[in-house]
């Protein structure tokens, strides 16, 4: 699957697909736990509302970019 297919596809439909793909970190911001995964041709992320239990959108991308956030420093 591509970007642009996995762009093209209905929110709950990313969702699902976003988390086929290889787990590779979470980070918080707030009340919102943001998954990433990667998949072979771009990265997705599942933004997660801890305080409504709910999933609240998706996001994917193939720049390295948006991966800066996933850096910890100590």
């Amino acid at each position: 699957m591509t970007l642009a297919d996995f762009n093209a596809l209905k929110a709950d439909e990313k969702a699902a697909l976003a988390m086929q793909g290889n787990f590779v970190d979470v980070r918080t911001e707030g009340d919102i736990k943001v998954a990433l995964y990667s998949h072979p041709d771009f990265y997705a992320e599942v933004f997660y509302n801890d305080r409504i239990n709910e999933i609240i959108k998706c996001r994917a991308f193939n720049s390295i970019t948006p991966l800066a956030a996933y850096i910890k420093l100590s």
